[in-house]
């Protein structure tokens, strides 16, 4: 039986118990280990959040109320590169990646990748903040690992584990509706400069997903490298993929059609060229699905 004591404790904590119970945050303070294997101790729910990376930027405004957010990296707001330019510019959430304004507005939790800046990285580290850093994108299992990891600092799991299901999901429903008869398809991604990606790139791994094959994978390039000519014509793939920004679609088609060696190949000859969006295909976020659903669907066309 409670006493008139116990009751009026319980009353006064309520606000507090429902207020946490409504955000989703769970207990701290906390002790994460981040890709650099360095222990990260947080004492606290972060309330005053930086990101500087676009895949941070990207996979916070999916699982983080934006009123937690004080920053975003100034890639939120690239229309070739974001996909969430209008979020970071309704919400008017600082994007900026200047040291001296991040460390003003203190926040409690910096969101940075081993492709930051090392001079920006030994900067944030040694005044003291609690920088927490990513360092692995190469895959979908990656992109899960930094969705989750993110969703555990910030005290967000259930919406870090429902946008993985969500993700998954997709993915599933993309490969079982891939024809079978198009996976012995022999694909090529090709970059500005004869650059091709390999193993241990996302494109790997959207090759993977779908069935198709990933030519430069085959041939055990590792990563994303610089190819000859004449193997693009011993390879002979059946179809190139390729990328460009939102407008120029159509014009990175014709202007690849136009280098000789593209033309005198198997796909060039067939026209078979797939042109991505860089916003899916270069997403290192849950966006890259939407770069699988449209390999996936242009492949089939």
């Amino acid at each position: 039986m409670l006493t008139a004591i116990t009751r009026l404790i319980l009353l006064l904590l309520s606000p507090v118990i429902l207020a946490a119970s409504d955000s989703g945050i769970s207990t701290f303070p906390r002790s994460l280990v981040d890709a650099t294997k360095k222990t990260l101790i947080i004492s606290s729910a972060p309330r005053r959040i930086v990101s500087q990376t676009l895949a941070t930027d990207e996979i916070l405004l999916a699982i983080c109320p934006a009123t937690r957010i004080i920053v975003l990296s100034p890639l939120a707001i690239d229309t070739i590169y974001s996909n969430v330019v209008t979020a970071a510019r309704q919400l008017k959430i600082h994007t900026t990646n200047n040291v001296e304004q991040i460390l003003s507005l203190k926040p409690d939790l910096i969101l940075v990748a081993n492709y930051n800046r090392a001079e920006t990285l030994v900067l944030l580290q040694t005044m003291g903040a609690a920088v927490l850093q990513f360092t692995q994108f190469d895959s979908i299992q990656a992109i899960e690992n930094n969705i989750r990891l993110l969703g555990e600092a910030i005290g967000e799991e259930q919406r870090a584990e429902a946008l993985i299901t969500k993700m998954n999901r997709e993915i599933e429903e993309i490969r079982a509706q891939f024809p079978a008869r198009l996976r012995s398809l022999r694909v090529l991604s090709y970059s500005p400069g004869n650059y091709v990606a390999g193993r241990h790139t996302t494109f790997d791994d959207m090759t993977k997903i779908i069935g198709v094959i990933n030519i430069a994978s085959e041939q055990g390039i590792e990563y994303e490298a610089k190819i000859s000519d004449e193997q693009i014509l011993t390879w002979q793939p059946d179809v190139i993929v390729t990328h460009g920004a939102t407008q120029e679609l159509a014009l990175v088609r014709e202007q690849l059609l136009t280098h000789p060696t593209i033309a005198a190949s198997r796909a060039g000859k067939a026209g078979k060229i797939v042109v991505i969006d860089d916003r899916y295909f270069a997403a290192i976020s849950h966006y890259l699905v939407e770069g699988i659903r449209t390999l996936a669907m242009k492949l089939a066309d």
